[in-house]
């Protein structure tokens, strides 16, 4: 029997062929991986010599199966499994056992003879339970646009929505009316009228003042804000911003930074859009450094006014969403009362007459046409000389009271400032879900995409296979899913968090708030534009809405500060923590200092750990969670001791800073990381039992998957052997694998209006 020319494939080879087939075809075989598979088939008694000589003829890894034995393969599989039931062809075992039964001694009742092929299909790596069915879905028409999942997706659309589920329910409802329709509009004059007109539309349905008083017609519900703001994301991310920043930046500020005086006067005009505001802090010479601004406001004794101006033109406020449809403007400037300045306060400015004028002193500049969002009217505000009343200083923090005095509850500068700006931190959260939403949007729209188009196959005949069938678009999309779930998960907690605190845990939420932002937009920016690229010409194409999802959301990794900014900030977060868990007298410091640093030295010095690749191991939860602390810890400690070395060289903090810049975004993404699966595991522990399996699976996948980005920390930091780190490979491939017939309900558990996911290729098919 030719290894090469065969006119013929008995129905004992026919046994192991499906597993065979989809090894070569899935995998990159290593030359050490087909020496064991060699000596699993000498071991199958019920294969005769030659079957065994042309079995192992294809596995050497220099010379793979040419196209034309593949399609031999296919043809020989194909005429027996389409005789089956569907219900006996589970697994690639049971299909060869089904398909090869014919001439072998009742392979299908030998333990010898299934345990034989077991031990292949995990040599192969490709004991998925739905290998059978991957592999032959486009053999059976009707297996296509047929998705029978394993859990409920109704029901998992419940655990996304948690305790928001009403008024979720209520946007998706909202969201499907014509007012909200998603169209291209080139003209960005016509389309922010148009983004005007919905926000209107939306402070009439009420949804504007949940996080407002009741007393001011709100509905003093914050959650149910930022569920709003997350629920929008998935229609018009312009009309998500506009809304943002009027409902979100200027009314927060109006409301956190005000007092009474402020809310009765401003509050309900506000969120019912008949005032219209914007929030001018960040300027062209001061982006992330909001203590350095330069724009003044000088209190004058003798008018009893505070005056506003901007001092050369890098003052100007730059990038200022709602400038051109603005009535009033949220001034951040350095408030100077008697020749002292008293650090960053917060004036209202009135910007516009009644009959829509610029006021004296105020000059506004349309930004123009950006990469995306060009529904919202961003704009350059400068003020010369703007005098407003000193009542119109929003004073929760800082007053200047009738005689001119400054006052603030708060005495410390510094700690007045963070106060200020950590009143305003929901934003970094509502940023973060609402780039989440955008994610979850591609995704979608990608994954149906690649459920329905078929594209090449193993036969010149018959139908092509689903491009979801291919590993490498598993790949590409499954992983993607799975840390979608857990920054979600991870960011509904800190706004739980953000929204029951009673000032026990502020400082926390703002180092969690930097980095769960930092992290949940940098996955989205990159995760749409793997979902262009994985719908191909499609995906470019202006009706498929992943070009402007990739365009309108880009500049969240700059919202509410630049990533790489926010991640020393929580850097900086953690070290004051890991500091102050130290203070007892010096020794007992020194001696817990020495017990946290040995903690990580065992896993090192561990050889078992180390090269363990057993798969429940590799699964366990106490693993992956124990790999994510250790990361975390030493890269924590290494930063510590780094610091703690140039200071005691007497080296200028700032230096200090700038020498350790680079491991502190180490640690501040471990942290994030440890965070994230924190979340993902209490999710689990909290869901309903019938959602636990597909919760796990992806919690696993999100672990593992994050494990193997840092795989070169951990081989350089002697955590883990080359052999564990290709063993973790092979895990996280299956469990893509395992998870790829779920991949429809995982997407539809997003719970987005077809309205909104608007894309014709998410809807159509391609035979």
């Amino acid at each position: 029997m030719s290894s090469t020319t065969m006119t013929s494939i008995n129905d004992r080879i026919l046994t192991v062929l499906p597993l065979f087939y989809v090894g070569w075809s899935d995998s990159v075989l290593s030359p050490s991986e087909m020496k064991m598979i060699r000596s699993v088939i000498s071991e199958m008694d019920f294969l005769e010599a030659d079957d065994k000589k042309y079995l192992s003829s294809w596995t050497d890894p220099t010379n793979p199966p040419p196209e034309e034995v593949f399609r031999g393969w296919m043809r020989a599989i194909k005429e027996k499994a389409t005789k089956l039931d569907a219900s006996e062809r589970k697994s690639l075992v049971d299909l060869g056992l089904q398909i090869g039964s014919v001439g072998v001694a009742n392979p299908k009742d030998s333990d010898a003879t299934r345990s034989a092929l077991q031990r292949l299909e995990k040599e192969l790596g490709i004991d998925n339970p739905m290998s059978a069915d991957l592999l032959l879905s486009h053999i059976n028409k009707k297996d296509k646009g047929s998705y029978n999942t394993s859990f409920s997706s109704e029901a998992l659309k419940d655990v996304l929505d948690g305790d928001y589920k009403e008024v979720k329910e209520r946007m998706r409802h909202l969201l499907r009316d014509p007012i909200f329709e998603l169209k291209h509009e080139a003209d960005k004059d016509i389309y922010r009228l148009r983004i005007l007109e919905q926000v209107k539309a939306l402070a009439a349905q009420g949804v504007s003042g949940y996080s407002f008083p009741k007393k001011y017609g709100g509905g003093e519900r914050h959650g149910d804000h930022i569920a709003v703001f997350e629920m929008l994301s998935y229609s018009d991310l312009s009309l998500t911003i506009k809304f943002g920043v009027q409902f979100g930046l200027f009314g927060g500020a109006v409301y956190l930074l005000g007092t009474e005086v402020h809310h009765r006067k401003y509050l309900e005009a506000m969120h019912r859009a008949d005032l219209l505001g914007c929030f001018a802090m960040t300027e062209t010479g001061h982006g992330s450094n909001v203590k350095g601004l330069h724009t003044t406001a000088t209190y004058d004794s003798k008018t009893d006014e505070i005056v506003v101006h901007s001092p050369n033109p890098a003052a100007g406020k730059e990038y200022i969403g709602n400038a051109l449809h603005s009535e009033m403007a949220a001034v951040f400037a350095q408030l100077i009362v008697d020749g002292e300045n008293h650090g960053v306060h917060a004036i209202l400015v009135p910007l516009r007459g009644e009959g829509g004028q610029h006021l004296p002193g105020i000059k506004v500049e349309d930004c123009g046409y950006k990469m995306g969002l060009n529904g919202v009217d961003n704009g350059r505000i400068w003020f010369d000389q703007v005098r407003v009343p000193r009542e119109n200083l929003l004073n929760k923090y800082g007053d200047i009271d009738t005689q001119g005095k400054y006052s603030s509850p708060i005495k410390n500068p510094s700690k007045r400032f963070f106060t200020m700006l950590g009143a305003l931190v929901v934003g970094r959260i509502c940023v973060g879900l609402g780039s989440l939403s955008a994610a979850k949007k591609a995704l979608t729209i990608a994954s149906r995409y690649a459920l329905h188009r078929r594209q090449f196959g193993p036969s010149d005949k018959g139908p092509e296979t689903f491009i979801m069938d291919y590993p490498t678009h598993m790949e590409r999309i499954i992983p993607a899913v799975a840390k979608t779930y857990a920054y979600d998960f991870a960011l509904h907690d800190l706004a739980e968090m953000q929204v029951n605190d009673d000032g026990t845990d502020t400082r926390k939420i703002e180092t969690l708030a930097a980095g769960l932002k930092s992290k949940a937009t940098w996955h989205a920016t990159h995760t749409i534009q793997t979902c262009r690229e994985a719908c191909g010409g499609k995906g470019y194409l202006q009706e498929n809405q992943i070009t402007d999802l990739k365009a309108d959301s880009d500049i969240f990794t700059t919202f509410e500060g630049d990533n790489t900014v926010l991640m020393q900030l929580v850097a900086k977060g953690v070290l004051t923590e890991f500091k102050q868990s130290f203070h007892d007298d010096g020794s007992m410091a020194v001696i817990k200092f020495l017990l946290r640093k040995a903690n990580y030295k065992i896993s090192e010095y561990n050889l078992l750990h180390k090269r363990n690749t057993d798969y429940k191991h590799l699964t366990s939860f106490d693993f992956i969670k124990e790999t994510f602390d250790y990361r975390y810890e030493k890269s924590l400690i290494k930063l510590s001791e780094r610091m703690r070395k140039y200071l005691s060289r007497k080296m200028d903090p700032y230096q200090a800073f700038l020498k350790t810049q680079v491991h502190m975004i180490d640690v501040a993404d471990a942290y994030i990381d440890v965070v994230t699966l924190r979340s993902f595991y209490h999710k689990i522990h909290n869901s309903p039992e019938d959602m636990k399996p597909i919760l796990s699976r992806l919690y696993t996948l999100y672990g593992l998957d994050t494990i193997l980005a840092n795989k070169g920390w951990f081989l350089e930091n002697e955590y883990m052997e080359g052999a564990k780190s290709k063993a973790i490979r092979k895990v996280r491939t299956k469990i893509i694998q395992d998870l790829r017939p779920d991949l429809h309900g995982l997407v539809s558990a997003f719970g987005i209006p077809d309205e909104l996911i608007a894309a014709p290729i998410a809807f159509s098919e391609f035979s």
